[in-house]
Formats: C-alpha cells, structure tokens, sequence
C-alpha cells in the first residue's frame, strides 16, 4: 500500500483523507497544515496516530517514510508545495487546478518529467459513469461523428462573503471552467484550436469577478462546443455535471439531471428516444482519481490526467479568461507553443 502526505486541511484535504482511509489503496501517513487548530481537527477526526500531524512538509518529509504528496492547497501554492516534493523523490498528486499560473504549471510538469516521478491532477469529474459511458457510446458511433454540443452550468455557487471564490476574477471560468473544459476533452477524445468568451455579471450578482460566461470552443475535426455558465442563478439548477447536448448526423444525446438519454426525431421511421444506462464504475470521481494514480505509480505507466496532458485543459481555461479580457477569440497554440506541446 502507498504512504502519501496530504498537505493542506481544508474541507477538500479532509475528504481526500477520508477518501484515503476507505481506499484499501493508500494510508495516510502524515497531514501538513499551517493552521494548528485544522491540524488537530484532523487528527481527531481521522484517528491519525500521534506525531503524524505538521505545519511544513519540510518537517514532514524529514519525519515519514512516504511514497507521494497529496496537494490540497490553493492553486497559487502549488508551485512550492509540489516542487519540493518532486526534489524529494515523491510522485504527485495535485487539485485542480494544476496552477493559477500557466508558466508554473509548466515549471511543475517539466520538474515531474525530469524526476521521472508519476505526476497527476485531480479531474475527478470525468471519473464518473456519466461521462465513462457518454465517452463510449461516442466512440461506438452511437449518433456518429458529434459537430455541435452546448454545456450548461447554472448554479448558486460561492455564497461566502469575502472568500476567493467571491472576490476573485473570472471565478467561473477558472474554477468550473476547468472540470467542463477537461471534461469535453474527455467526452470528445479531442483536442480545441480556438476559443471565443465573453463574460459578464448580472445585476443581482454577489461575485466581484464576472461568474457568467458563453465560450464558444472550435474543436479539432470542426465540432463547435459552447459552454453557458452562471454561477448567481437564482432561477432552475443545473447539475455540477452541467446539462449537455451533442448532436450528430444519427440524433443526440443529453445529460438530463446527471442521466443519459439518446434521441432522434428525424427521418420518423428512425425516431427513437431511450434512455442508456450508465456503466458500472468501480470507483468513481475521488476514489476513480487515485486508483488511477496509485494504478500508475505501481505499474510505472503514464496515469489519466498527467500534468503533461492537464496542460492543455488548464491552456483552455487561460484562453477563455484572454478571450474575455481581450474580447477576441485566442487560439490554443498561443499558450502551448511554449509548453511544447
């Protein structure tokens, strides 16, 4: 079984604690956190044994035998907190987002690669059987090849006064936009060009950022994805999943209150509307997320959602934000290009 430190104990560190203990896969071997009255909420909660609780992972890595990091900080942490677990010999684990920082998020993935250590971000969404399954019948020819598909998020997300979620820009865009935006690459199994956003609030919004958006997004082989979000709705809620629809030349498919349904309405000797039942998942979102990884560290393989390859859903999200700042549309090579990829 892998011993991971998990640095950070806010509400996220503490379900990845939890997800840990229950895993079978990885034993918690030490917390890290600044603030000593999480650090003991933690250890009591957990049953964590004595002396295994610490404010810096330099003392923890000087403590505890472990194999990996589990990065729950915030994003503009990151860099620090897994570079020195790199240095360590440690593979990583790390939230999503990878960074707030584009150029450090290559700095991280560049770091892993040298290393030669298992680097992979936490995009629990597409562990679920909604998308797995949404993911195969596609690649089965289902509807056949998808040209046109809207993503709808609308929730009231981000209630409290003065937290980062209401006082930064763009909160949507970079905070949800990255779980949808990994998701369509995903669901798609392809790669966007070209992104085109605006952004906005609403009168009665409460985020200092703008937490509305429509981005249209040019996928490779000609599909057009726009993704629809707000999150100050005061009216009908989306799912987190968000409701999607994809259409191609054999009918649709829709994600219906996180349920998958296949539809065709022409020609009418053809019509059809069923609902397709979802996979079984061993272990979906969390859960998925670290047998991918602990799969990955074992076996020496390359894991979903490695750090080389989150670059380009976390390029989408810096895009989106440029587009909207710069009220253009901004192409994908204009930040990859530089990542080498």
């Amino acid at each position: 079984m892998l011993r991971g430190i998990v640095v950070g104990l806010g509400g996220r560190g503490q379900s990845w604690v939890k997800v840990c203990q229950e895993s079978g896969l990885a034993e918690v071997a030490a917390v890290v956190e600044p603030v000593e009255a999480l650090r003991q909420t933690a250890v009591e909660r957990f049953g964590l044994r004595e002396g295994s609780a610490f404010s810096s992972l330099a003392d923890a890595l000087k403590a505890v035998e472990a194999d990996f990091v589990l990065d729950v900080t915030p994003p503009a942490a990151h860099e620090s907190v897994q570079l020195e677990a790199i240095g360590a010999g440690l593979h990583v684990l790390g939230e999503k987002p990878l960074s707030d920082d584009f150029a450090a998020a290559r700095r991280i993935v560049a770091a892993a690669e040298a290393a030669g250590v298992v680097h992979m971000v936490a995009q629990n969404y597409r562990f679920g059987p909604l998308p797995r399954t949404t993911r195969r019948v596609l690649d089965e020819g289902i509807i056949g090849t998808p040209e046109l598909a809207k993503v709808d998020f609308f929730q009231v997300w981000a209630l409290k006064p003065g937290s980062h979620y209401v006082t930064m820009p763009f909160p949507l865009l970079t905070d949800m936009g990255i779980h949808h935006f990994d998701l369509m690459r995903y669901v798609f199994g392809r790669e966007p060009v070209r992104v085109t956003a605006q952004s906005w609030n609403p009168s009665w919004g409460w985020h200092a950022g703008d937490a509305g958006h429509t981005a249209v997004i040019e996928f490779a082989d000609g599909l057009i994805v726009t993704h629809h979000a707000l999150g100050s709705t005061v009216g009908k809620r989306t799912t987190y999943n968000g409701e999607w629809r994809i259409d191609g030349p054999k009918g649709s498919l829709t994600w219906e209150e996180d349920r998958l349904w296949l539809t065709r309405t022409y020609p009418q000797d053809a019509a059809r509307r069923e609902e397709i039942p979802l996979d079984a998942v061993e272990r979906n979102t969390q859960k998925g997320v670290l047998a991918e990884f602990v799969r990955a560290v074992t076996e020496g393989t390359v894991p979903e959602c490695s750090g080389r390859d989150n670059l380009h859903s976390l390029a989408l999200t810096f895009a989106a934000v440029q587009s909207a700042k710069e009220k253009r549309p901004v192409e994908m090579a204009e930040l990859l290009a530089e990542a080498g990829d």
